[in-house]
């Protein structure tokens, strides 16, 4: 009998990684990232305040990967959410993150007590999710994000997916707007995991 398949973000929604990217910033290139607005590319400054040149970014992330992504740790209450699920669902991470990253994901998450399948993606994530669902065959799938455009990418390619928007970085909350094609809008994982198991058990 299939299972439930749970499909998360990782960044903002099971790690933090505003708070980890700007001391990365500060200690590695004497750089601030001012949030302005939800953009990484034009919100990173130089010690004059002046925005680093756009081409100068994917550098920038691409190291913090290599050398700081130890320095990630879980959103409040993702472990035990993650765990609790873990129970009757198949759990994967489809984060967009370089595929040689990948392999270092897997294994920090794993030190991080959550111990699950990694995915590198680049760009939206429809695709993937129905490759995913392709190869599961789930009896049900929730997908969850922070970004809304990959909602929307997900309604596109899988429509019977539940998608739940969840900004759990208090200092982005302000500033992403809710999803529009998302299902739900929770920001902690408290609140989520209870929204997550009614739906699961409605589509049982």
């Amino acid at each position: 009998m299939s299972r439930p398949l749970i499909i998360s973000d990782c960044d903002g929604v099971l790690l933090e990684f505003i708070d980890p990217f700007i001391a990365y910033l500060k200690a590695e290139h004497a750089l601030t990232l001012r949030l302005d607005s939800f953009a990484l590319t034009g919100n990173v400054r130089d010690a004059s305040g002046n925005p680093i040149a756009a081409e100068a970014f994917p550098p920038l992330l691409d190291g913090f990967f290599t050398t700081h992504m130890r320095t990630q740790i879980p959103v409040a209450g993702a472990v035990d959410a993650l765990a609790r699920l873990a129970t009757t669902c198949d759990v994967v991470v489809l984060t967009n993150i370089a595929d040689h990253h990948a392999v270092t994901r897997t294994a920090e998450l794993a030190r991080r007590g959550m111990p699950y399948r990694v995915i590198g993606n680049n760009g939206p994530k429809g695709a993937p999710i129905r490759a995913l669902l392709d190869e599961f065959q789930p009896s049900s799938a929730v997908f969850i994000d922070d970004l809304p455009p990959h909602h929307s990418s997900a309604k596109k390619h899988v429509p019977h997916v539940h998608r739940l928007h969840m900004v759990a970085e208090a200092p982005l909350r302000g500033l992403i707007p809710a999803a529009p094609d998302a299902d739900a809008r929770i920001d902690d994982w408290a609140e989520a995991i209870e929204h997550i198991m009614t739906i699961l058990e409605t589509e049982r």
